[in-house]
């Protein structure tokens, strides 16, 4: 793993620990994507956010609790986010609908849901997803959460997962 850790990152996480957690969220995508999509998803970059950034137009946010709180936030361009209808569910558009919101809440729901059953020894709860959309919209995580953006490139065009985990 190639990210670099900063004095903003909480004594408690390891560049050990976050791997723990982040490859789990990288095996997960890269199995949804290719089971309920169809496609290969590539990670192609991995980055620690030092503050709030813009979300891609289409994001979902799944809270973590359990022996590590944080969360994951899955984020797309909203043609990847409509491509990820098309490929699901055979429905085609080209403008975000509650169709396409709730398509995204799944993939993201799957993705948690995987990543959950390989981090066991955390024993994790995840939430209901929460799909937001519009651009420009900013996520603010808790001073003791360090995020990290995994940025993908799939089939059907590049997204990002934000991981931010914090050990109990």
């Amino acid at each position: 793993m190639t990210a670099t850790m900063t004095a903003a990152a909480p004594l408690s996480m390891t560049a050990a620990t976050t791997a723990d957690y982040v490859n789990p969220v990288i095996a997960a995508t890269q199995s949804v994507f290719e089971i309920m999509l169809g496609c290969t998803a590539k990670r192609t970059g991995l980055r620690l956010k030092q503050f709030p950034e813009p979300q891609p137009e289409v994001s979902c946010v799944i809270g973590i609790s359990g022996r590590a709180a944080g969360t994951i936030i899955v984020g797309l361009p909203k043609e990847v986010a409509c491509s990820v209808l098309e490929r699901m569910l055979g429905t085609v558009t080209e403008e975000v609908t509650d169709e396409v919101c709730d398509a995204i809440g799944e993939l993201t729901n799957m993705i948690a849901g995987a990543a959950k059953a390989k981090l066991a020894k955390y024993e994790l709860s995840i939430s209901l997803p929460s799909v937001v959309t519009g651009e420009g919209c900013l996520m603010h995580h808790p001073k003791s959460i360090c995020p990290f953006e995994i940025a993908f490139d799939s089939d059907i065009g590049p997204f990002t997962i934000d991981v931010a985990f914090h050990v109990l």
